[in-house]
């Protein structure tokens, strides 16, 4: 799993081993994908530099199958309609209901691991 939610997700403890990477901006997680593919992406829309539109635009280019939960306090109807465009699994508002984001983690990856190989 690749996030941008650093400072949310790095202690994010939801019952089942993941291996967790953590970007602290856009740039930092389009080098984190140069690295190689996560089973799931949870990206914030509002980041410094890079920003998480343009990411996931970055992110679709190179890979259209990775699933995408966009997470953010931003509510603009334009970035989440472009975001719903772009193929994202699921949208949530923050601040997060953590139990809510953990359901929607548990079902990316078990509808992951259940597809056809």
């Amino acid at each position: 799993m690749l996030t941008t939610f650093k400072k949310y997700f790095s202690d994010f403890q939801h019952g089942v081993a993941y291996h967790v990477e953590t970007a602290t901006n856009g740039a930092e997680a389009a080098s984190v994908l140069r690295r190689g593919r996560p089973d799931l992406i949870l990206l914030d829309v509002q980041m410094k530099g890079l920003d998480g539109l343009a990411l996931l635009k970055q992110v679709r280019a190179v890979d259209r199958t990775i699933p995408v939960i966009v997470v953010t306090g931003r509510q603009n109807g334009r970035s989440i309609s472009e975001a719903l465009a772009a193929g994202i699994f699921a949208y949530a508002p923050k601040p997060c209901d953590f139990v809510q984001l953990e359901h929607l983690v548990g079902l990316v990856i078990s509808a992951r691991s259940a597809a056809p190989a």
